[in-house]
């Protein structure tokens, strides 16, 4: 933070921020000159000649000469730049949501304008994928939101840009809601949101890592209790740019006036070589996805087939996920007439293939290794 940018930060403090900092840091109040001014010192022998002068009234002439003064005093005894100090005080009720984007093509503090504005969207995605799940956990959330989600969402600002890549700064005042509209009263619904968006960002980095490992959808399935949703994941994504080009960097700044108990990472980092896995997760969410290799077992419920035609189509009742699918599967004539055979009886049947799952329909793509199991009880075994 430079000179100018400290004179920013400074104008924006008011008595109020600064009498809260000195108080939580541990300054003492050693008294008022009349209704101008507070006088505080340090506790500590060593330090006790250090003295901050604090402005009670933004009417005063001098009042922003002074509060530089009293964090010049601050950022002495703390051994801190004046900048930070200056930042800390006037952010003192609120946490902060850093996002960052890390790529050369934005290492001198600019970015294509296209970016930028899809950028300080997504962003602001991230924090209503966060505020939403923070109320309740859901694969992919849609149509209208709580109340109470949206008068907090409603707090948040956009702060001052940074370099150092290209940052976007989330500004969250510390609120808290009634207790009927939110399950965690004991904390305000601010802390909840950081805390939540920490979780769930930890939690799909560990589901990227595993997916990479097993291939297996499961392990976004895994995550959705912590936060995870298609929502989070299409933030990640868009704030990587319109290229998909860029590492993603969130991290969590905690206001220092609200103590938490709870531990949280407040660092994150996705490469952008994750974007297709998130991707993925994103369409699994939506119930959009693709198991390769999959082996259907269940039972033929419809059969399709024109004289014309070299092959026929079955549907194939079975759980996929723990939701019952009807999949429809393309045969070869053997194949379709040995379906014929085992759905009066009721049969069970087994197929190999590519499972293509959609919000509307279910398909098995690349079928292969079609027969009849005309020994149910082995099939009550396998399921």
């Amino acid at each position: 933070m430079n000179s100018f940018d400290i004179n920013r930060v400074v104008t924006d403090i008011v008595p109020n921020q600064l009498e809260k900092y000195l108080i939580a840091t541990g300054w003492i109040d050693d008294g008022a000159i009349g209704d101008k001014a507070k006088i505080w010192h340090r506790p500590e022998e060593a330090y006790f000649d250090l003295e901050v002068v604090q402005p009670l009234s933004l009417d005063l002439r001098d009042y922003y000469l002074r509060v530089r003064e009293a964090i010049q005093v601050i950022s002495e005894f703390e051994e801190r730049s004046l900048g930070k100090v200056a930042e800390e005080v006037i952010n003192f009720d609120s946490d902060i949501i850093k996002v960052r984007v890390v790529s050369p093509d934005v290492e001198g503090g600019a970015i294509p304008i296209d970016d930028g504005v899809l950028l300080f969207e997504r962003a602001k995605d991230l924090l209503v994928s966060s505020t939403l799940s923070a109320f309740r956990k859901k694969k992919f959330f849609s149509g209208s939101w709580p109340a109470a989600a949206r008068d907090f969402l409603d707090t948040l600002r956009f702060g001052q840009t940074e370099r150092g890549s290209y940052v976007v700064n989330v500004i969250a005042p510390l609120i808290k809601v009634p207790h009927e509209s939110f399950p965690e009263a004991d904390r305000s619904i601010t802390r909840s949101v950081s805390n939540n968006l920490a979780t769930s960002l930890k939690a799909t980095i560990s589901a990227i890592n595993k997916y990479e490992k097993t291939k297996d959808l499961m392990a976004f399935e895994e995550v959705v209790s912590s936060g995870v949703s298609a929502n989070l994941c299409d933030a990640l994504i868009g704030i990587s740019g319109s290229r998909k080009n860029r590492d993603v960097e969130i991290s969590i700044e905690l206001a220092p006036s609200e103590k938490d108990s709870d531990e949280i990472n407040t660092s994150h980092r996705f490469s952008s070589v994750h974007i297709p896995v998130l991707e993925t997760a994103s369409k699994y969410y939506k119930g959009d996805y693709v198991i390769e290799n999959y082996e259907v077992f269940g039972l033929v419920i419809r059969m399709d087939h024109e004289p014309s035609e070299d092959y026929g189509s079955v549907r194939v009742s079975s759980l996929v996920n723990g939701s019952e699918k009807s999949i429809s599967i393309k045969l070869g004539l053997d194949d379709y007439w040995e379906a014929v055979r085992a759905h009066k009886p009721k049969m069970p049947v087994t197929c190999q293939g590519d499972l293509h799952v959609t919000p509307r329909s279910t398909y098995l793509l690349n079928p292969q290794s079609f027969r009849v199991l005309d020994k149910p009880d082995l099939f009550d075994d396998e399921s």
